[in-house]
């Protein structure tokens, strides 16, 4: 069972877990700190990486800087294999499906790997 839904997980384009942790885990080195502490790597779907921030200026800077930051990551993170970013705006809350955070976000690969 395990190895279908890691076929599926392929298929979708969703990398394990590990890739967006490792993401996360790079992030004040690849945005840089000042982009850092405004944003946040959200969710890893077929080459594309979503990412939050606080406040739609700081969107901005990140369509002015996607290529600079997508060379940074594939430098970074080899394996990760993002080609794009999606910048949504909004203030950081709970995490997604935890008691008080908001519905599962359908672009969500946080279930974790498959057994």
């Amino acid at each position: 069972m395990g190895d279908a839904l890691r076929a599926v997980r392929r298929q979708l384009g969703t990398p394990a877990p590990s890739v967006l942790e490792r993401v996360r885990t790079l992030w004040p080195e690849v945005a840089g700190a000042v982009l850092a502490a405004h944003s946040e790597p959200l969710h890893l779907r077929a080459g594309v990486l979503r990412i939050r921030v606080d406040d739609q200026a700081w969107a901005g800077q990140f369509r002015y800087l996607t290529d600079t930051v997508v060379a940074a990551l594939d430098a970074a993170v080899p394996g990760a294999a993002i080609r794009e970013l999606s910048v949504t705006a909004g203030p950081s809350g709970p995490t997604p499906g935890t008691a008080g955070g908001a519905d599962p976000d359908p672009w969500s690969d946080e279930g974790g790997e498959p057994a």
